[in-house]
């Protein structure tokens, strides 16, 4: 695992990290126990083999058990964020409540894990992509060995914007920032002023604004990730933070400048997909490796995910326009 420096000192906040194999992006999967028994858990990290044992020994060393939790509160609903409740559970001997905001409920149920992740939705965005059918065919294999990280979670609580959580000395609320996921939360800690970020705000790389390939599962059809995503970092500008404890790698002490960069990096993106339509139309695969030259494979997805957020806003600007609804789609410039 990369080094990573500690976190700044708070009371009533220790810091849980565990190494994620074969993930160097994300250096880590960071947790937070907050309180002084019963205490809160902010996420739970992927189901690799150690990872548990891991965070128990952290634990151990900081006085607390399983048993001490008495709330488990998900930032969002990706694997690597809540993969260790039920063995967290099973520990403790009953069914710590776990809470997650309702966009993301669906994400932990068994229905959607016992698929392998993989959907009609999913069949239909990979055509309409025009990704080639040989690496659909490893993509939806690389889904279903994701499964094997997590266990479902069938009765989380649906969480909204709003909701707060207390305990002895902290005092949570919760900050919808959708984009990452439309579920994605921000828990802000008022007496610290500490915003645990999810992966909404990551100090080493910008976060990836996901299209939700899975279209019929959404409260809203109209959501777009990124449009969505640059609406939450407004949403949060003039909150007070001292820090932002994300859930991969370092802490973040200037979250203004962090965000300023990331919309920079989006501003720079939406000029570059422009430039790339110039002259003919072209899928988004093609897009993609325009863009993306000498792409590994298993980055298909978030690459493709990439072009398409940016082009949908392309669109809603009029810089863009889907000129042959496909399969594959192809857009050009107007």
């Amino acid at each position: 695992m990369a080094d990573t420096r500690p976190f700044p000192h708070s009371e009533n906040i220790h810091v849980l990290t565990v190494p994620l194999p074969g993930f160097p992006d994300l250096i880590c999967s960071n947790m937070f126990v907050l309180g002084k028994g019963p205490v809160t858990l902010i996420d739970a990290a992927p189901k690799f083999p150690g990872s548990f044992f891991t965070m128990e020994r952290q634990l151990s060393d900081a006085g607390i058990t399983w048993r001490d939790v008495e709330r488990i509160i998900i930032t969002h609903g990706h694997i690597d964020h809540f993969g260790l409740v039920g063995q967290i559970r099973h520990a403790a001997s009953r069914d710590i409540p776990c809470h997650v905001h309702e966009d993301d409920l669906w994400r932990l149920s068994s229905e959607y894990l016992g698929s392998g992740m993989w959907s009609r939705d999913a069949d239909s965005f990979a055509a309409r992509a025009g990704i080639p059918a040989v690496t659909v065919e490893r993509m939806k294999r690389r889904s279903h060995f994701f499964k094997n990280l997590c266990d479902p979670v069938d009765n989380a609580l649906p969480m909204e914007e709003g909701d707060t959580f207390e305990g002895k000395g902290f005092e949570l609320s919760v900050i919808h920032t959708p984009g990452h996921s439309p579920g994605s939360c921000c828990i802000y800690e008022r007496h610290s002023r500490i915003l645990f970020s999810g992966d909404h705000l990551l100090k080493h790389i910008t976060p990836n604004p996901f299209h939700e390939v899975n279209r019929s599962r959404l409260r809203s059809p109209e959501y777009r990730s990124l449009k969505a995503y640059l609406a939450s970092l407004d949403k949060l500008e003039h909150l007070d933070m001292s820090f932002a404890f994300p859930g991969h790698g370092d802490s973040i002490d200037d979250i203004k400048g962090l965000m300023e960069g990331y919309r920079r990096h989006h501003r720079e993106r939406f000029e570059s997909v422009q430039r790339a339509l110039e002259g003919r139309s072209r899928s988004l695969y093609e897009l993609m490796t325009d863009l993306f030259p000498g792409l590994v494979e298993a980055e298909t997805f978030l690459a493709i995910s990439e072009v398409l957020v940016h082009l949908e806003l392309l669109e809603e600007d009029g810089k863009a326009r889907l000129i042959d609804e496909g399969p594959p789609a192809r857009y050009g410039c107007t």
